[in-house]
C-alpha cells in the first residue's frame, strides 16, 4: 500500500494538482493585494481630508500673523516709537506726553485686529513699557504676562535677550486678576542707531479668537502647538487632548498616527508651519472609516470562498479529461515497445526515455568518438608546440594515430592574437559560450589552409587564447621563399579577416627551423615576437627576425627622467592639458618613435606612468578634498592596457577629466570670492575705513589680488563698487528729505563732505542737492 502510495506521488498527476492549486492562489493574493490597497486608499482620503483641514487653518493663522509681521515694520517706521529710543531716566513732562503719543498709536495699531489681545513696546535703555493704556517697567510687564505663576523675572528676561529678538511664545496674560492663554510674538525694532539697545515689539495674539474663524469638522478636533511641541490652544476638549496627546510620536513636519485617546482609536494628522513652526493638530475618531472596512474584508472572504469552491471543481474536471490520452499512450508503449512503466517516474519521462533510447544511445557513442579524437588532436598539437612530448616514443605513430602528416623537415609557427571580432561579436560584448572563439577558429584554419595551397601543410590549434598554426612548409622552397611564403600567407589572412569579418587580430610569425623537435623552438620565437604587440600596438605583423635585429642593435634605457615626471604632476595639479598632452607626447615620442625600446623597457615604462598618475591623482585628491576613486579605478585600467597606443589614448583621457575638473574648480572658486566681496561691501559701507585694504585683509589675501581678481571677473574695479553702494544708500537717503547732505554723507560712510559731493556728481552727474529738489 505504501509503495503504491509512493508511485502515485510521482505520477504527473500530481504535478497537475499542484499547478492547478498555484493558479488558484492567483485570484486570492490579488483579493488581499486588493483589500490592502483599499484599506490604505481609505486611510489617505482621511488623511487628506485632514490634511487639507489643516492647510487651510495654517493658511489662515499664518496670514494673520504675516499681517502682525508688516504690522511691526510699520510701527518701525512710527516717528514717536522711533524718538524715544534714546529716552533715558529719569523721564520728564516731555517725555510723559511722548508716552501718551505713543499709547494713542498703539490702540490704533490694535483697533485694527480684532484678535489682538495687547500692544507693548518695552524699551532698555529707560526700562519703559509702553502699552494701549499705560506705561510700566519690565516687572510690571512680568506681574501680568509671563508663562506659568512660577516663572521668575530672571528666567522671563531671558526671553527678550540677544542682539535680534523675534520668536513666538505661549503666554499667561493676567486681565483683571484672571489668566488668558495667549501667544507672544516679541520681534526687536531696528532703528539707525547701532550703539542704544533696541526696543522691543510685543503682541499678545488670543489663539481662541483665531481658532474661532477657522473651519471646522463636527467629529473633528483641531488644536495648536508650538514648535517645541508645547501646548498652544484646542477648538474644544482642551484638557482631555492636553493630556492624552503623544507629544512623542509627533515627528517630521507633516504625519498620520493613530492612537488610544479615551478608550477610542483616533487618526492624528498634524502639519507644521512654515511659518511659525506651529504644529496644526487635527484628531479624528477612527470608527469613521472602521464600517467601510469591516464591510470590506466579509466582501473579500466570501470571494476567496467562491473561488477556492469553484476552481477545485474545475480541475477535477480537467484532471480527469487531459489524463485519459495518456493512460492510452502508456498501455500501447507497454505493449509494444518492451518497457515497462514502474511508476518511478512520471509518465512524461518514461515516454521520453522509451521513445528515444535507441536512438540517443547510439548517437551519443558517435559524439563521444568525435569528441574525443578532436580533444586528442588538439592536445597532442599543443604539447606538440610546448615541447612536451617524450622523446623516446616514436613520434611517427603518434603523427598516424592523430591524422598528422608533414611532407619535409622546414616548420614554423604563426601565433594569431585577436584584438576584436568584429562581426563574431555578439550585441552584449560577451562571449556566449565559447562560441564566437570556435567560429573565429574555424574561420582561420579554413583560411590560411587555403592560402598556403601546395606550398606549405598547416595545422592549428588554440594555446593560451592565442590561435597557434604549425606551417610545414615543402622541400622545394628556399630559404629567401620561405620567409616571403610566411609573409604572404599571414598578410593576407590579416587581410582577408579584416575585410571580410571585420576581426582585428595581430600576427606574430617566427623563423623557420629543421626537424619536429624545432617546432617548440618556433613557438617561442612567435610568442617573443607577440610580445611586441605592447610597443608596436594592435593589429600589427610582427616578425621574430625582425625585432630580434632589433634588440640587438637596441641598447638603451627609456627616456622618463625625474624631472619630467614631476614637470608631468605639476601640469596636471594646476589643470595645465595642453602642457600635460604635450609633454606626454613627448615622453612617446622619445621611447618608441624613432628607436623603440625593448619590450621589457616599454613594460616598465608603463608601470612608471601608471605610478606617475596614481600620485598625481593622490595629491590632488588631498588638496582639493574630492574623492578620485572613479579616477583611480581608471588607473588600474592602464595596467591591463595591452598596448602602448591603448594607454597613451586612456591616459590622456584621464588627464583631460582631471584638468577639466581642477579648471571648474578655479572658476567656483573665484565666483564665490567675488560674491563674498560684494556681501562684504553691503554689510560694511557705512564704515568710513572701509577701502581695498580692509576687504584684502578680512580675505586674507594682498590688495592687490583682491582687486585683480575682481576688476577680472566684473569688469569694474573695487572703489567704484564701494562709491555706488554707498550712493544707492544715499540717494534712498535723499528721497527721504529728513536729513541734510553733511548727515547722509556721514550715514553712508563718508568721512569728509566734500569727498561725497565730488563722488556723487561724478557718478549722478548732479550734486545732491540738485537730486533731493528733482
Amino acid at each position: 500500500m505504501r509503495l503504491q502510495l509512493r508511485n502515485y506521488n510521482r505520477s504527473v498527476i500530481v504535478t497537475w494538482i499542484f499547478s492547478y492549486l498555484s493558479v488558484l492562489l492567483v485570484p486570492i493574493v490579488i483579493s488581499l493585494i486588493l483589500y490592502s490597497a483599499t484599506h490604505s486608499l481609505v486611510e489617505k482620503e482621511i488623511n487628506r481630508a485632514n490634511e487639507l483641514l489643516l492647510t487651510q487653518i495654517e493658511l489662515s493663522i499664518d496670514s494673520k500673523l504675516k499681517g502682525l509681521e508688516q504690522l511691526s515694520l510699520e510701527v518701525a517706521l512710527n516717528k514717536n516709537i522711533v524718538s524715544f529710543t534714546n529716552v533715558e531716566k529719569p523721564l520728564s513732562d516731555d517725555h510723559y506726553f511722548q508716552l501718551f503719543n505713543i499709547a494713542e498709536n498703539l490702540r490704533t495699531y490694535q483697533n485694527a485686529n480684532d484678535y489682538m489681545e495687547q500692544i507693548y513696546v518695552m524699551y532698555g535703555n529707560s526700562d519703559t513699557v509702553i502699552s494701549t493704556f499705560n506705561h510700566i517697567d519690565s516687572r510690571g510687564l512680568h506681574a501680568i504676562m509671563r508663562q506659568r505663576d512660577e516663572t521668575s523675572f530672571e528666567e522671563w528676561t531671558q526671553l527678550f535677550a540677544g542682539k535680534y529678538v523675534n520668536k513666538y511664545s505661549p503666554m499667561l496674560y493676567w486681565n483683571e486678576g484672571k489668566p488668558t492663554s495667549t501667544v507672544m510674538l516679541a520681534r526687536s525694532l531696528i532703528f539707525n542707531n547701532p550703539i542704544q539697545p533696541h526696543p522691543i515689539l510685543i503682541f499678545l495674539i488670543n489663539v481662541n479668537k483665531l481658532l474661532e474663524s477657522l473651519p471646522q469638522y463636527n467629529d473633528s478636533r483641531v488644536l495648536i502647538l508650538d514648535k517645541d511641541n508645547h501646548f498652544i490652544a484646542s477648538s474644544k476638549d482642551k484638557e482631555k487632548l492636553q493630556d492624552q496627546l503623544p507629544y512623542e510620536r509627533l515627528l517630521g513636519k507633516k504625519g498620520l498616527v493613530y492612537v488610544e485617546m479615551n478608550q477610542d482609536k483616533a487618526a492624528l494628522s498634524y502639519l507644521t508651519s512654515e511659518l511659525t513652526g506651529w504644529k496644526y493638530v487635527s484628531v479624528l475618531p477612527a470608527n469613521i472609516f472602521n464600517e467601510k472596512m469591516e464591510y470590506l474584508k466579509n466582501i473579500t472572504r466570501l470571494s476567496i470562498a467562491l473561488g477556492l469552491l469553484i476552481g477545485i471543481i474545475v480541475t477535477i474536471i480537467f484532471l480527469r479529461k487531459n489524463y485519459m490520452p495518456i493512460q492510452v499512450l502508456l498501455q500501447n508503449m507497454t505493449q509494444k515497445s518492451g518497457f515497462r512503466f514502474d511508476g518511478k517516474s512520471n509518465e512524461y519521462s518514461f515516454l521520453q526515455n522509451a521513445l528515444h533510447h535507441t536512438f540517443v544511445e547510439k548517437d551519443a557513442i558517435s559524439d563521444r568518438l568525435k569528441l574525443h579524437n578532436n580533444t586528442i588532436r588538439t592536445h597532442f598539437l599543443t604539447r606538440l608546440l610546448k615541447g612536451q612530448l617524450e622523446r623516446k616514443f616514436p613520434l611517427e605513430e603518434s603523427f598516424i594515430t592523430h591524422n598528422v602528416q608533414f611532407h619535409s623537415d622546414r616548420f614554423a609557427v604563426l601565433l594569431f592574437s585577436v584584438d576584436a571580432y568584429g562581426k563574431l561579436q555578439d550585441d552584449e560584448g560577451q562571449d556566449s559560450c565559447g562560441q564566437k572563439t570556435l567560429m573565429l577558429h574555424f574561420i582561420l584554419s579554413n583560411v590560411i589552409e587555403e592560402l598556403a595551397g601546395k606550398n606549405a601543410t598547416v595545422y592549428s590549434t588554440e594555446v593560451n587564447e592565442l590561435i597557434a598554426c604549425i606551417i610545414n612548409l615543402k622541400p622545394f622552397l628556399s630559404e629567401e621563399e620561405e620567409g616571403k611564403e610566411l609573409n604572404r600567407m599571414a598578410s593576407q589572412t590579416q587581410d582577408f579577416m579584416k575585410e571580410q569579418i571585420h576581426a582585428e587580430m595581430t600576427i606574430a610569425v617566427s623563423g623557420v627551423h629543421s626537424d619536429v623537435y624545432g617546432i617548440s623552438q618556433s613557438y617561442h620565437e612567435a610568442l617573443e615576437a607577440l610580445e611586441y604587440r605592447i610597443v608596436l600596438g594592435s593589429g600589427q605583423l610582427i616578425q621574430y627576425k625582425d625585432k630580434s635585429r632589433e634588440s640587438a642593435q637596441s641598447q638603451r634605457n627609456y627616456y622618463y627622467p625625474l624631472s619630467v615626471e614631476q614637470q608631468l604632476i605639476y601640469y596636471v595639479k594646476t589643470g595645465n592639458l595642453p602642457k600635460a598632452q604635450m609633454l606626454l607626447g613627448e615622453i612617446y615620442e622619445a621611447n618608441f618613435k624613432a628607436h623603440p625600446v625593448s619590450v621589457a623597457l616599454a613594460k616598465c615604462l608603463l608601470f612608471n606612468l601608471a605610478s606617475t598618475m596614481l600620485k598625481t591623482l593622490d595629491e590632488v585628491s588631498t588638496i582639493s578634498r574630492r574623492n578620485f576613486e572613479a579616477h583611480v579605478k581608471d588607473v588600474e585600467c592602464l595596467l591591463n592596457c595591452e598596448t602602448i597606443q591603448e594607454m597613451m589614448t586612456h591616459m590622456n583621457r584621464v588627464l583631460m577629466q582631471v584638468c577639466e575638473w581642477i579648471q571648474t574648480e578655479k572658476k567656483n572658486h573665484r565666483a564665490y570670492l567675488i560674491n563674498d566681496i560684494r556681501a562684504y561691501i553691503e554689510m560694511h559701507f557705512r564704515d568710513v575705513n572701509l577701502n581695498i585694504s580692509m576687504i584684502g585683509e578680512s580675505f586674507s589675501l594682498t590688495p592687490s589680488y583682491v582687486s585683480k581678481i575682481f576688476k577680472e571677473h566684473t569688469g569694474e574695479t573695487l572703489l567704484d563698487l564701494i562709491n555706488q553702494t554707498r550712493l544707492t544708500a544715499a540717494k534712498a537717503l535723499l528721497s527721504e528729505q529728513k536729513l541734510t547732505v553733511n548727515e547722509i554723507a556721514g550715514r553712508v560712510g563718508y568721512a569728509d563732505v566734500s569727498t561725497f559731493l565730488r563722488i556723487f556728481k561724478r557718478f549722478e552727474g548732479m550734486t545732491p542737492g540738485k537730486y533731493q529738489k528733482i
